[in-house]
């Protein structure tokens, strides 16, 4: 039988290349996109990242929640609080094993604070006030509000999408931007993740907790469905951000 994580990347290959291959991306790798941007490539991510990691966060105390209640419990019962939340969570958090989402909730992944410090290399001490989230980013962070934040499955599926393509390549990535934008370390922090050395080691890691998911086949397609979706959301966020930053300026659609 395929690993879950083979079939995973298999399902999600069509989705993933066209995402990656979206012409601001490729444009932006060659620095050919004004840092301006870059920038706000960054802001989007930014968006991105604090509701996945709020759901994260989440998804961490749901577990240790779960293990102080089955601590407190007799063998076999669900009692109280601990039955409420895990009739609130069927077919969700309630279904995998809390440990196992736990496990990919993994706080060195953390991106958040990394991209607030380049956006405020990128923009100035009020960069907050000065970014603009775009609607196909809105549209993705609502889809994460909704459900990664208390399906387990979804979650996994968008944590999967965004984590593992930013350890597949995420330094050589950064180091490229840094040159194409005359940044150095500062305003590519993003792609460099400090507490985890060794990233190959990681995501084979990662690829073997997926596939000790205990997943019925609803969940499966499910989690596999999610992932396409996700990269779908990435791609559209690429393209509003090549119609704001085409490859000749002129193209430019006249303010309305």
């Amino acid at each position: 039988m395929t690993d879950f994580s083979t079939r995973l990347r298999r399902a999600t290959m069509v989705e993933h290349r066209e995402a990656e291959t979206r012409s601001f991306i490729s444009r932006l790798m060659a620095g050919d996109v004004p840092v301006a941007g870059f920038a706000a490539l960054t802001a989007q991510y930014l968006a991105v990242y604090r509701e996945l990691e709020a759901a994260a966060a989440r998804m961490r105390a749901d577990a240790v929640a779960d293990e102080v209640q089955a601590a407190g419990q007799a063998p076999g019962k669900a009692v109280g609080s601990a039955a409420a939340h895990a009739a609130g969570h069927a077919g969700h958090a309630a279904a995998l094993a809390p440990e196992i989402v736990s496990a990919f909730a993994d706080p060195a992944l953390t991106r958040a604070p990394a991209l607030e410090a380049d956006l405020a290399h990128l923009y100035g001490a009020d960069w907050e006030s000065t970014i603009t989230v775009l609607d196909s980013t809105l549209a993705y962070t609502d889809r994460l509000r909704e459900l990664a934040a208390t399906s387990a499955t979804h979650f996994i599926a968008h944590h999967y999408v965004r984590y593992l393509g930013d350890l597949s390549g995420g330094q050589m990535i950064g180091r490229t931007l840094a040159k194409h934008y005359g940044l150095g370390e500062a305003g590519t922090s993003f792609y460099r993740f400090e507490q985890i050395p060794d990233p190959r080691a990681y995501k084979i890691a990662y690829r073997e907790r997926l596939d000790a998911l205990d997943l019925t086949d609803d969940q499966a397609t499910t989690l596999i469905d999610e992932a396409q979706l996700a990269f779908r959301y990435n791609a559209a966020v690429f393209v509003e951000l090549g119609a704001r930053y085409p490859e000749n300026p002129e193209d430019l659609a006249p303010a309305a």
